[in-house]
């Protein structure tokens, strides 16, 4: 049973969590490598999962996905009956292509699925149960909330201007962790591994047996000893939780404090191809324009998830490390020392560049939509959003729709 208003203030700040598989039940082709040319996938990859935390009435998930597009977004908040919840995918380049639940990918690009009403409704429904199990769970309350962090090489940077941030977070309440985040791209399974597997993130979850999320991925790789990549996700998590289990975690918040879920709008330029985009993917100049136009959001928003002293930014992309820590520097001065900057929340309007790293090209440049100025865009709401957190939210209502199991 969800419960009320009343009850959580009663209660004080609660903790409920659930696990629903995403495997689908027949092969996909999966999403993030292009050189796989579309091949379904094989058959004994790991199950896959949207894993859900939820703080009374406000929920985080962890999506073994590749991205969360916009369109998707909408369709999960008309099943639940409200948008108080973020979803944040893990970035695996092993799970199904997400494209598939992108209302606005209606083209066939090579490489690329294109989108499947059945797929992105059976995706929608198995997102938004997981919402509602977590919110009809047996409710846990939460005396002390506490936040470890601690730096691990296990990135580099994969442009020639990044200077990788190597924090590690864990957030945890009684010993339990609850969430954990790190800045790195989930591939150490590159093209050639065509099974379903949750890559670094899903390897970390499963020993945590809590939701993990990528923090600003969008120059960042990776790194860790091993042969194989399975040996290198198990070496990943084994540095990964040395370093947040070095000290005892702060508290960042208590029974007494609320979380708050809010929004704001980023005021995106209108989509175009980036100068070296047509080159890049053998298209003409108006072919790619037309692409561009086509298959970019057309809107955005910062997401922004308070509880106590921790702050959750969800980008709806991929960030550079540069740009999180303008982020989180823009949060600190707004009264939030303890704010970790989230990819892939709630849509993907691409990476997400500096100007400067915009004008240099490469790979990561051609799948900026958005022009030069995106970064900035996402820094002016960011300001604007951590400028209004006093103003007051309408909870629309929210129903089980299944029995939970």
């Amino acid at each position: 049973m969800v419960l009320s208003g009343l009850a959580y203030a009663l209660l004080g700040l609660t903790v409920r969590v659930a696990k629903v598989d995403l495997t689908p039940p027949e092969p996909l082709p999966l999403g993030g490598y292009t050189a796989r040319k579309g091949a379904v996938m094989e058959p004994g990859g790991q199950r896959l999962y949207a894993r859900a935390v939820d703080f009374n009435g406000d929920t985080l998930v962890a999506l073994d996905m590749l991205t969360v597009p916009g369109g998707f977004t909408q369709q999960v908040r008309s099943l639940v009956g409200d948008d108080r919840f973020v979803l944040i995918a893990t970035h695996t380049h092993c799970a199904p292509d997400s494209q598939m639940l992108n209302p606005k990918m209606t083209f066939q690009v090579p490489g690329i699925a294109s989108y499947s009403p059945f797929w992105s409704a059976w995706y929608a429904d198995e997102v938004a149960y997981a919402i509602d199990r977590a919110r009809s769970a047996a409710p846990r309350m939460v005396t002390k909330l506490g936040l470890s962090t601690g730096q691990a090489r296990l990135n580099h940077g994969r442009r020639p201007d990044a200077v990788p941030d190597r924090t590690a977070w864990l957030l945890e309440s009684g010993g339990t962790p609850l969430l954990a985040s790190y800045p790195a791209h989930a591939t150490f399974h590159d093209e050639s591994w065509n099974k379903t597997d949750g890559d670094w993130p899903g390897v970390l979850a499963k020993r945590l047996d809590a939701p993990v999320i990528p923090a600003a991925i969008g120059d960042l790789a990776p790194e860790a000893p091993g042969k194989t990549p399975v040996e290198k996700c198990a070496k990943f998590v084994e540095k990964f939780l040395a370093s947040v289990l070095k000290s005892e975690p702060r508290t960042v918040a208590g029974r007494e404090d609320a979380p708050k879920l809010w929004r704001e709008e980023v005021r995106l330029d209108p989509p175009k191809p980036h100068p070296g985009f047509a080159k890049a993917y053998g298209v003409p100049d108006a072919l790619a324009q037309v692409l561009v136009t086509r298959f970019a959001e057309g809107s955005a928003a910062v997401t922004f998830f308070k509880v106590g002293n921790f702050l959750l930014i969800g980008v709806p992309g991929e960030p550079t490390a540069e740009l999180g820590r303008r982020i989180g520097a823009i949060a600190a001065t707004k009264g939030f020392p303890h704010a970790l900057v989230a990819s892939h929340a709630d849509g993907w309007v691409g990476y997400v560049l500096m100007p400067e790293d915009y004008d240099r090209g490469g790979y990561e440049a051609t799948l900026s939509f958005n022009g030069r100025e995106t970064a900035q865009r996402m820094l002016e709401a960011v300001e604007r959003g951590l400028s209004a957190t006093g103003r007051g939210f309408a909870r629309a209502g929210s129903s089980d729709r299944r029995a939970a199991s």
